[in-house]
């Protein structure tokens, strides 16, 4: 019998690899990794923190293998590195290794913020079905947050746009398999200023404290302070 659950953290770029980690929007490179490194951390948080502890795969790129931080080491977490240019082919080598041994997969991405442990908690609930299910993580502007599913289908997952995650297209090439669809909405991506001043209101509210502890939003706020002309 397979095991029940398993959570890939999965990044599309650096985040280690100084030399390597994509700039965002208007910071230095510096701050930069801060932040995508800070997105990162709070997953580890989360995913620490569930009641029933089920194995974590921290998804990097290749340049990043050896400078992975040690906080992401457990005996229930490993690691799986790939090139992350070629998004297709890095979520095949992922899936191929690992979807066919458990029996729900939850792949959260990196830059994504607000899910919290209940999130993932009630994921599994939707996956824990002997029908092909699949839940999609939505944010507010139709990115994806985080993708469930309960059967890997090859067809369906070299069908996705890996490079475009957006909610409208996958709904469509989805819809072409026979799955059950689940949608949460209200996550967040971070992938521009936009996002950035979101995440700024968010966090600013006592229900952030959540999906982000106190310690992390320190974090958060330090690139807030940083970047504070850029708020307004």
């Amino acid at each position: 019998m397979k095991p029940d659950s398993i959570i890939y953290l999965v990044s599309f770029a650096p985040l280690f690899n100084a030399d390597c980690v994509p700039i965002f929007e208007s910071f230095s490179k510096e701050n930069s990794q801060l932040l995508y490194q800070a997105l990162i951390e709070n997953h580890r948080e989360i995913v620490s923190q569930q009641p029933v502890i089920s194995p974590a795969v921290f998804c990097f790129d290749n340049s990043d293998k050896d400078l992975m931080p040690l906080s992401f080491l457990s005996e229930n977490t490993s690691s799986f590195f790939a090139g992350t240019c070629e998004k297709h082919n890095y979520i095949k080598l992922l899936a191929e290794k690992y979807s066919n041994k458990y029996s729900n997969n939850l792949i959260i991405f990196s830059n994504s913020i607000g899910i919290s442990s209940g999130d993932i908690s009630k994921i599994f609930n939707l996956l824990a079905m002997e029908d092909e299910t699949i839940v999609i993580g939505k944010s507010s502007n139709s990115r994806i947050a985080f993708l469930g599913f309960n059967s890997f289908n090859k067809e369906l997952f070299m069908d996705i746009d890996w490079n475009n995650l957006n909610y409208e297209s996958l709904l469509q090439i989805v819809n072409k398999h026979e799955n059950f669809i689940h949608v949460m909405n209200n996550f967040m991506l971070i992938e521009n200023l936009a996002d950035f001043k979101q995440l700024y209101a968010e966090l600013s509210k006592k229900e952030s404290l959540s999906y982000c502890s106190q310690q992390m939003h320190e974090k958060f706020t330090h690139l807030f302070i940083e970047y504070k002309e850029l708020l307004k």
